[in-house]
């Protein structure tokens, strides 16, 4: 059975929730597709892959000036808050055909892993320490200052 790929915005700027487009076999097993140049508005650059998070640690809590980010916990579970300075919602990643497309000036916090949680992130841009704002309260402030439009 194939699943086509679902995405749809929620309430922070710009954030978009992804039901990716899969493929339900039971005698092969399943298959999960993300085509780049359709489906994002990105071609990543980067991909890294946070576990093994010591329970109760906080991951992310950081905004980026220019990078994008699609997350997907490909095992176990994460939640995903994101905040865009009026607007907060939460996700919780369970499946590898879940994702979270999180745009620039975007505060991105990841948090409730599960032991086995393994977040995969693609990213815009290759890691440049210049591009994170890692202060809520400079991030609070750069964001009431600027004008955004959807």
């Amino acid at each position: 059975m194939i699943h086509e790929t679902a995405i749809e915005p929620c309430s922070v700027r710009g954030v978009r929730l992804y039901e990716l487009r899969h493929v339900v076999d039971r005698v092969r097993g399943n298959l999960a597709v993300c085509d780049f140049q359709q489906e994002l508005p990105f071609a990543p650059k980067r991909c890294f892959m946070t576990y093994a998070i010591p329970d109760q640690q906080t991951r992310g809590e950081h905004a980026h000036r220019e990078c994008w980010q699609f997350l997907v916990c490909v095992s176990g579970e994460c939640h995903v808050c994101v905040d865009d300075g009026g607007n907060r919602e939460e996700f919780c990643l369970n499946r590898p055909t879940m994702g979270v497309l999180v745009p620039p000036m975007v505060w991105a916090t990841q948090h409730l892993h599960s032991a086995d949680s393994v977040l995969m992130v693609l990213a815009s841009h290759a890691y440049a320490p210049e591009d994170y704002i890692r202060d809520y309260q400079e991030f609070s402030a750069m964001v009431a200052g600027q004008r955004f439009f959807a």
